[in-house]
């Protein structure tokens, strides 16, 4: 067997086993998956069949000459001919449609629809017409090879094979800049791809076109091998990357790599026990014994060569995503702050993993009622780990949601942005191991931060506790000489001698006023709510709130409303907890107002849905009470929502900014919750909202 035929059958037996490989691999993801293979795809598997189809043919027509000649069965030579010719001939329109399937693929069909990629396919397969004149030229007359059967037929050919690789490589160069700059490794790859294209239909012009070669001729062999190059490079990125998201095992790697050795091997041992026979007249056949043993022998080690070259060819990738996974969770233990862990945590992924962006997102910062609150309900509700279909998840943006779970509880998403075919098996594996660390550090995160706040808290609640001691011992002193100064003032008032200073004599009694409001309210902060003796009417402790601030309301021309009061009984803590908040609210309410303006109070009870038969829907056990003030003042900015209820801030200038401080305490101790709302109207307008549950009011009263 010549070196010539030995290159023959290791080419044509590549070529053909790597093409139909790949090709059984995209179908048998198909028969695996219910989802349909895209049309870049289903166009890639029409292009593989078509190389593979003539690999095949040639590799069938260099084994028949090889074992029976040229002379014996041609009948089925011929078929082996009509295979290669049809697998070529289909190549050009087939490789072009793929490569315009996959730019407008890669374009989101923006510039071309599928519809459209079908009818400009249809064009592509216009020169098939002399498809059928190919195929009797081939089985009719004497035999000879097909081309030089089709030597007519080659010149046309080979120009629209080099028309069709320069289209292809353009569409591969026009791919390549229309990928993110960070995608290096896929701009490399339509580069290459792109050059090789163009060498490779070059060399076919050149071979067939200009030289004319044969196919037993030095020229047409190097063609051929040359042809190996483009599929050798994307065997390799899919072997490596996973290219249109199927795995070339390892197996078929090793397979490769042993048939190449052995063909070498062998005609190299037939070659040396030729040379050593005539050169040494030793005994034929010695020589080439002894080297087969010695193949056998060298068998475990060249296995160990193999696997060493194969694991330093591709280990780099299982070691960027080792580290990946490494960097997650040791960089995540010098974070104490949650944001500054996500926001670590989502840059790491998203360089490691060469994604487009990432984002994670914890289930307490998830905004009711939008699309990632939604997205992560359907994910606790489901039980589901990963989401890749759903409609939250399109409006989002994203590609695919991992669900952040914690001992089976939902603590977050991870959100992947990618181009779906970036998302190879490793990759998807690898995210699904980040994402059990990402909760896990989410989660470790988020308790370190309870506690560090519960610490402040605690700090803040000593440290207020200490200053309402202060303030109550400071109050209690300055109050007793308020009252006197004032019983004082008052008397001066009635002097006749003194009405010139009558003026004087009312503001100072004014100012004597405010700070007695201002040291009821230190003790009132100091101190717990006082209790009513007995349960109180709503509707009359509204009303005597509003006897109480009528006065100060109608100095400033404010009107005092009262809306839709529920009959309810309170018990004594709910009464005189509520009857401080309310106080302080409308105080605020009408000092907060202009002249002309409004200060509502309303009131409602929420029946809350129960399953015990034994409450009745009328039964205030099962209720929630609310107490809305709403004033048409200049409303509170969004900036100091936040800060309104602490201890001692005031947006007033002689304020004590203790007055929302004591409604949030009191209401908190009668088991309630206080809202705030603003602005309510044209940027204006103030709404507090007081929700008590009012559980124990029947058990206390009967």
């Amino acid at each position: 067997m010549s070196p010539i035929q030995i290159l023959k059958l290791v080419g044509f037996a590549t070529g053909a086993t790597l093409h139909l490989y790949i090709a059984w691999l995209i179908w048998n993801r198909r028969l695996g998956s219910r989802d349909k293979l895209t049309q870049p795809v289903r166009l890639i598997t029409i292009l593989n069949l078509c190389l593979g189809v003539w690999f095949l043919g040639n590799l069938f027509i260099t084994f028949h000459e090889l074992l029976l000649g040229r002379e014996r069965l041609t009948a089925l030579l011929r078929a082996w001919d009509t295979l290669a010719m049809a697998g070529v001939a289909l190549l050009p329109a087939a490789l072009l449609h793929a490569h315009i399937g996959f730019w407008a693929a890669l374009d989101n069909y923006r510039i071309l629809k599928p519809r459209t990629i079908r009818l400009i396919g249809a064009p592509l397969y216009v020169p098939m017409i002399f498809l059928p004149f190919a195929i009797y030229q081939i089985t009719s007359g004497p035999y000879r090879p097909y081309l030089d059967k089709l030597r007519v037929l080659l010149i046309p050919y080979s120009i629209w094979y080099l028309l069709v690789m320069i289209a292809s490589a353009k569409l591969d160069w026009s791919m390549k800049n229309r990928l993110d700059a960070r995608a290096s490794r896929e701009r490399a790859l339509f580069k290459r791809l792109a050059v090789l294209l163009l060498l490779n239909g070059a060399f076919e012009f050149v071979v067939v076109a200009v030289l004319r070669s044969g196919p037993n001729d030095i020229p047409w062999i190097l063609f051929i091998l040359s042809s190996l190059f483009p599929i050798f490079f994307v065997a390799y990125h899919v072997y490596r990357y996973k290219l249109v998201d199927v795995a070339v095992k390892d197996s078929l790697v090793y397979a490769m790599f042993a048939v190449v050795f052995i063909a070498v091997y062998t005609y190299g041992v037939r070659r040396l026990d030729q040379f050593l026979v005539d050169r040494f007249g030793i005994t034929p056949g010695v020589v080439e014994v002894i080297l087969i043993l010695g193949m056998v022998a060298l068998a475990s080690p060249l296995v160990r060569v193999i696997d060493r070259m194969v694991h330093r060819l591709f280990a780099s990738e299982i070691g960027l995503y080792r580290d990946v996974v490494r960097q997650v969770s040791s960089g995540a233990e010098g974070f104490g702050e949650l944001a500054s862990l996500v926001r670590y945590t989502e840059e790491t992924i998203r360089r490691g993993l060469d994604l487009t962006d990432v984002r994670v997102l914890p289930f307490a910062a998830l905004s009711a009622g939008s699309s990632e609150r939604r997205l992560a309900e359907k994910m606790r509700d489901w039980n589901a780990d990963v989401i890749e279909t759903d409609d939250d998840l399109d409006a989002i943006g994203a590609t695919i949601a991992y669900a952040l779970r914690r001992e089976a509880a939902l603590v977050g998403l991870m959100l992947i942005i990618a181009e779906n075919r970036t998302l190879t098996s490793e990759k998807r594996a690898i995210l699904d191991v980040l994402a059990a660390q990402v909760a896990v550090e989410v989660e470790s995160c988020r308790l370190v931060e309870e506690k560090v706040q519960l610490e402040r808290e605690l700090s803040n609640r000593e440290h207020l506790a200490t200053l309402g001691q202060m303030a109550a011992q400071v109050a209690h002193e300055v109050k007793n000489p308020l009252s006197s100064i004032k019983s004082i003032v008052q008397v001066m008032r009635e002097e006749e001698s003194l009405s010139g200073y009558d003026q004087d004599l009312r503001l100072i009694v004014s100012e004597i006023d405010r700070l007695n409001r201002s040291v009821s309210q230190l003790l009132a902060f100091s101190r717990p709510s006082h209790s009513d003796s007995q349960p109180v009417q709503l509707s009359d402790l509204i009303s005597a709130t509003v006897t109480m601030a009528a006065g100060e309301a109608k100095e400033r021309e404010v009107d005092l409303k009262v809306e839709s009061i529920c009959e309810v009984t309170l018990t004594g803590p709910q009464a005189g907890s509520l009857r401080e908040a309310l106080s302080n609210l409308v105080l605020n309410g009408v000092q907060a107002t202009e002249a002309g303006g409004q200060v509502k109070i309303e009131s409602a009870l929420e029946t809350l849905a129960t399953a015990d038969p034994r409450i009745r829907p009328t039964d205030f056990a099962a209720a929630t009470l609310t107490l809305t003030v709403t004033d048409s003042g200049p409303g509170i900015l969004a900036d100091m929502q936040q800060r309104v209820f602490e201890p001692f801030y005031s947006t007033k200038s002689r304020g004590t900014g203790l007055g929302l401080a004591i409604v949030q305490r009191r209401v908190v101790e009668i088991g309630g919750s206080v809202e705030l709302t603003s602005p309510v109207d044209d940027d204006h307008g103030t709404i507090f909202r007081l929700r008590v549950p009012i559980a124990a009011v029947r058990s206390e009263m009967e």
